[in-house]
């Protein structure tokens, strides 16, 4: 098309120039229905025929994104507020895709994988609209309190100019906060789920300019209280959720998030209805999709979606990172893992030494009632049962039921090729991330630890918030 205009073209009569559309803010009051309508429309027109991939439907879903992102800036640097680092180029397009949803009075999901940087990206996007837009806030951070203190981190790290607020704590140290929300002498405030809700009487007074929600997929529960809280009681005419979690097919989670996205054109369920359900609707009343219908008006939703969001993989953007690699290893049982196993296995009980009763006073077995469960944790150690490593313990000569040195980590197929595993790390000064999916398994592994004489820290569900920073 470029070529065919740089070519000499015959005089052709005016056409009558359309007046270009002005785009909607998603959350003013003044988004008539014919405007709601028409963004959906514009979503749905050309896009429906999955698989008859044509220049028509590139052309069709090219053009619903330029109508949204109408107006256009480059952004080739980031703001000279962010410093102590550079950002990377994808993360650069990333902050040019956060400018544009604000130039275009557009709301959005950030949903790169986990490790692209959503955190940098957003406190690139904040340094930029302090910079070039003159928008110094209020910016309303909500977090969950595992990584509240990662976020003041970032701050400290790449924007220490920025005034920010960890707003957490007991309640008279949150309300020693009040005077300075109330000055305005704060640019961010972070926060979390919990204290959003607890005290709205003190935050939803503040007019917020953005609203970031991390983890912004627990959102798409339409009736979970924070949706609901946030929908009800606080403004921001901006709101950004980061996920690294894809969309899902399911269509109430996809409604809950465009209707916090985008509140004022899916404000009600009756409204959405119509408009998806409707080609399969003959008499007008509620029908029952079958699961073809369904997958259909998936489809259409996401097309909707698409102005809004913005995922990348680490494989399609991150070329200096290497490939990752995965060890599956296979580990035998130990003795006493295979006799407790094939019990369980076999019996759908543990095997005990008979002096575990059960309501009728019988020993030798204990029922268990989630069997699979139960063999996991044999996999594991099979002194996650208590009752089995005091019996050891006790034949074994040690004091206070608690098994410890040699015959701590032999007990276990896992932990015997950890065993020969981490010295070789240690040696090497590599540093060790190890998950477990049970705390019971953590508190023996801490036993191994201290026996070892290996430093290690621990951080589950149980850990203070007040620890988290420090760990």
């Amino acid at each position: 098309q470029e070529e065919e205009e740089e070519q000499p073209q015959p005089a052709q009569p005016a056409l009558p120039v359309e007046e270009k559309k002005k785009i909607p803010d998603p959350d003013s009051d003044d988004v008539s229905e014919v405007d709601a309508r028409h963004i959906i429309e514009n979503a749905k027109q050309d896009v429906d025929d999955e698989y008859g991939v044509s220049q028509a439907l590139a052309r069709g879903l090219q053009s619903y994104y330029a109508v949204a992102h109408a107006v256009t800036e480059r952004v080739d640097k980031q703001s000279a507020l962010m410093v102590n680092g550079v950002l990377k180029q994808y993360q650069i397009k990333g902050l040019e895709w956060l400018v544009s949803l604000y130039n275009n009075n557009l709301n959005g999901i950030l949903a790169d994988e986990m490790g692209l940087g959503k955190t940098i990206q957003t406190i690139a996007l904040i340094t930029y609209l302090m910079e070039h837009k003159r928008i110094n806030g209020p910016f309303l951070i909500i977090v969950p309190l595992s990584t509240l203190s990662n976020w003041a981190y970032e701050f400290d790290k790449w924007a220490p100019s920025v005034v920010k607020v960890s707003y957490k704590g007991s309640p008279a140290a949150r309300r020693a906060f009040v005077p300075q929300l109330r000055s305005g002498k704060f640019n961010v405030l972070l926060t979390t789920y919990e204290y959003i809700i607890k005290d709205k009487h003190i935050l939803a007074k503040i007019r917020w300019k953005y609203m970031i929600v991390d983890e912004g997929h627990r959102m798409k529960n339409h009736h979970c209280k924070l949706t609901q809280v946030l929908n009800t009681h606080y403004v921001a005419p901006r709101r950004l959720l980061l996920t690294g979690t894809p969309l899902q097919n399911k269509l109430p989670e996809l409604w809950a998030l465009l209707n916090f996205l985008l509140p004022t054109i899916f404000k009600s369920c009756s409204t959405f209805e119509q408009w998806f359900n409707a080609p399969f609707a003959m008499t007008g009343e509620k029908v029952d999709l079958n699961e073809e219908e369904t997958i259909l008006i998936i489809r259409r939703l996401h097309k909707v979606l698409r102005p809004f969001l913005l995922r990348r993989l680490k494989k399609e953007v991150e070329a200096q990172l290497p490939e990752k690699v995965e060890y599956v290893i296979k580990c035998d049982m130990s003795a006493l893992q295979r006799v407790l196993y094939r019990h369980m296995q076999a019996k759908g009980v543990l095997l005990t030494d008979g002096s575990e009763k059960d309501k009728k006073g019988k020993g030798g077995t204990k029922t268990l009632m989630n069997t699979i469960m139960q063999l996991r944790k044999i996999c594991n150690h099979p002194y996650m049962f208590q009752h089995i490593e005091e019996s050891f313990s006790e034949h074994l000569g040690f004091t206070g039921g608690i098994v410890q040195g040699l015959d701590l980590y032999r007990a276990s197929g896992k932990f015997e090729l950890l065993d020969r595993i981490l010295p070789k790390l240690r040696a090497t000064n590599h540093k060790v991330l190890l998950f477990c999916q049970m705390t019971s398994l953590m508190t023996i592994m801490e036993d191994y630890f201290a026996y070892r004489g290996f430093k290690y820290l621990r951080l589950d569900g149980e850990c203070p918030w007040r620890g988290r920073g420090s760990v």
